[in-house]
This record gives C-alpha cells, sequence and structure tokens, in this order.
C-alpha cells in the first residue's frame, strides 16, 4: 500500500478532542484514530504533540502502517485556534516533525467542517457549539466567512451567547425580585443563591465552555413552552440565521443552496433547530422579522477529519 496508493492525512483539531482520518486518492478511507486537545491557540505543546501523535499512530495501526515509514503525499491539520498566527507556525514546525509528508496545510476547523459536510459542493456549514460560525463556497469556488470572532467579539447565537443572556435574565429577576421558572434553573445550575453568587460562578476559573453549559438547561425549558426560555433561544437562533443569510448574500448562493447544522448546540432541543430553520416564534416586546423564508436542510456527508484529508489531497492535486 505504501508503495502503490497516496496517502493523505487529515487532522480536526479541536477544544477537547483532535480527530485523524487516512484516505487514498480515491477518497476511500483507511484508517481513522483519535487524540486528546487539539486547540493550537490554548493547548500546551506537549500536549498537542501527544494528541497528534496519539491520532495519527492510531489511524496508521488500522491502515496497517507505522508512522515513523510513512511518507504521506499531503496532509491538512485544520485547528481550533487558526487566528493565532504565532501559535500556527509553531504547530506548522511541530506537525513537520511529527509527520512526512509532500506537502503540509493548515486551515481553520470549519473550513474543514465545510468540506466534510459538502464534499466540496457548493453549501454553507453553520457551526454552533461554544463559539459560533457560519462559512460557505459558490460553485466558482468563492468563499465567505460570518462571525466566528470569539466569545468576546462575537459568536453570536453561540452556547456561551445564550448562556450568558441566561445570567443576565437571572440577574434582572432577582433584581426584581421575581424569579420565575427560567431564572430558578439557572440558580439551581450554578448553585448561587444571590447576585453576588451567580457573578462568583461566571468569573470564578471562568472559561466560556462553562458558561455554554447552561445552554441545555434554556433549551430544555424552551421545548416545554417555557415563554422566557423561547424567547432567549428564538434570538439565538435569529443570530445564526442572520449568519447564514449573510454567507448565502455574499457568494450570490440560491435560497435553496443545502445548510448544514454541526456542532453540540443543535442539540439543546427540537425548539432551537426549528426556529432556526424557519421562524414563527415572536419574541415578547419586539417587533421580529420572520421572513427569509425555510432553509433547506442537508445531512453531512462525513465529518472535519475527512474533510482535512479531501484538503490534503486537493492541495497535492492542484500543487497549492
Amino acid at each position: 500500500m505504501k508503495e502503490r496508493i497516496r496517502l493523505y492525512l487529515g487532522i480536526d483539531g479541536g477544544g477537547t478532542k483532535t480527530a485523524v482520518t487516512i484516505i487514498t486518492d480515491t477518497r476511500a478511507v483507511v484508517g481513522e484514530g483519535t487524540g486528546g486537545p487539539g486547540n493550537i491557540a490554548v493547548t500546551a505543546e506537549p500536549v498537542l504533540r501527544r494528541s497528534v501523535l496519539e491520532g495519527v499512530s492510531q489511524a496508521c495501526a488500522i491502515a496497517g502502517l507505522e508512522i515513523a515509514d510513512t511518507h504521506f503525499a499531503g496532509v491538512c491539520a485544520a485547528m481550533a485556534g487558526y487566528s493565532d498566527e504565532e501559535r500556527r507556525q509553531r504547530f506548522f514546525e511541530l506537525l513537520k516533525g511529527l509527520v512526512k509528508a509532500d506537502r503540509y496545510r493548515i486551515e481553520p476547523d470549519y473550513v474543514a467542517a465545510y468540506w466534510g459536510a459538502t464534499l466540496g459542493e457548493p453549501g454553507i456549514v453553520v457551526i454552533a457549539g461554544t463559539g459560533a460560525v457560519a462559512y460557505g463556497r459558490n460553485a466558482e469556488g468563492e468563499s465567505y466567512r460570518e462571525d466566528g470572532l470569539g466569545y468576546l467579539l462575537g459568536d453570536r447565537g453561540s452556547g456561551f451567547n445564550l448562556g450568558l443572556h441566561a445570567l443576565r435574565y437571572t440577574l434582572d429577576r432577582m433584581k426584581e425580585g421575581n424569579v420565575d421558572r427560567l431564572a430558578a434553573a439557572v440558580l439551581e445550575f450554578t448553585g448561587a443563591q444571590s447576585q453576588s453568587g451567580i457573578v462568583r460562578w461566571l468569573y470564578g476559573d471562568f472559561v466560556p465552555a462553562k458558561v455554554a453549559e447552561l445552554a441545555p438547561v434554556v433549551g430544555a425549558l424552551a421545548d416545554e413552552g417555557d415563554r422566557a426560555a423561547r424567547d432567549l433561544v428564538a434570538k439565538m437562533a435569529r443570530c445564526l440565521r442572520h449568519s447564514v443569510r449573510q454567507v448565502r448574500h455574499k457568494l450570490w448562493l440560491p435560497r435553496d443552496v443545502p445548510v448544514y447544522m454541526l456542532g453540540g448546540l443543535w442539540n439543546i432541543g427540537s425548539f432551537f433547530r426549528s426556529e432556526f430553520i424557519q421562524p414563527t416564534w415572536r419574541v415578547e416586546g419586539e417587533g421580529d422579522d420572520l421572513s427569509g423564508g425555510r432553509f433547506l436542510i442537508g445531512t453531512p456527508h462525513a465529518d472535519a477529519a475527512y474533510g482535512a484529508a479531501l484538503l490534503a489531497l486537493e492541495a497535492s492535486l492542484t500543487g497549492s
């Protein structure tokens, strides 16, 4: 296999897991593996090294290969934290020391997610987890990203954004002396009994993912019909719809272009998903614009690690 078939390695590095896929030049998968955290902006270099090595070693073993003896035609690592240029360059050097290849490529994680979901066909991925980003590509190969600016500057409609709105809502209800069902659920989740308790919970050992863990609490209440929870969830769905519509507009994509819903936030409940696909809920006190039509939702063809492998193959074929 090593002599007759050219192999391509895809790496998808996320906050908690690094997924790896090996494909041939016919796009067939011959090996898969997983390692630990792979966000290059926040993960320590020794951990990154171990994560990549574990994932690639597992994938090579399944393919009947030894990592030390394998020379790939192309490697693409699609990594969270891509925007940190200094860390990205350091990771590039680390990757070259771990894996032998003719070509190396590093891309943002959402680009590989797009390629995995669409196999390179025109479409839009909307990724909603702790953060949020929408990314698409048209038939001419033009691409556009909306949001994905992080929890301080953007990530509208993300799990962090929803959790933060829920915390603010709870503080307002406590100030009014009117702790309703949603506020009570937030207090129970955080273990706080006062406004200062919520502040301590938020800023003590602060990480965005902790705030995003409130999202399923709000989503469950929204599914049960709680108005306050539905208002917050509907706002998040509108934010993500706006991002998708911006991508569609910038790329001149047709209204029926497939939209792929990726990321853990889509699992918080059916109300959130339905409001994204076609909004019907009118948020109390706001003149909501429910226009924009129904999105055509596509079923992803593959995951981001496979998408990264396709990018490695494309780089080899085009010489980019």
